[in-house]
């Protein structure tokens, strides 16, 4: 699985846990694990939206920019992973299924946006 699969894959478990905290589902559909991922996603961000004061006048709009730049974020980390990866894999021989990378995601309220470190 690659790294963006793998953190994609983190991101949905931290969804969920979100999802239910808010009293909702995560939906499941024929579309498949992506597409999944990104609408519950969305709905999410509109439920965050929609409950917070600091986010009074905002669009929907604002629902596709944090998933834009939450997706960018999984991507340049996936890129650094796999970079990394094989630097530690080559320089203290370890196998790559030895080296587990967790991310931690935090909601910004006040830019409506979740930053992943």
């Amino acid at each position: 699985m690659s790294y963006l699969d793998q953190f994609m894959q983190q991101w949905k478990t931290y969804l969920q846990q979100q999802l239910s905290l808010c009293g909702m589902n995560y939906i499941v559909s024929e579309a498949g694990d992506a597409t999944d991922i990104k609408t519950n996603s969305l709905a999410y961000f509109t439920w965050l939206r929609t409950h917070s004061i600091e986010l009074v006048g905002i669009d929907e709009a604002r629902d596709n920019v944090a998933w834009v730049m939450l997706e960018k974020q999984l991507k340049a980390f996936a890129e650094k992973a796999e970079k990394g990866t094989f630097n530690l894999v080559s320089k203290l021989h370890l196998e790559e299924s030895q080296i587990q990378i967790v991310l931690n995601f935090n909601y910004d309220d006040e830019q409506h946006i979740v930053y992943v470190s």
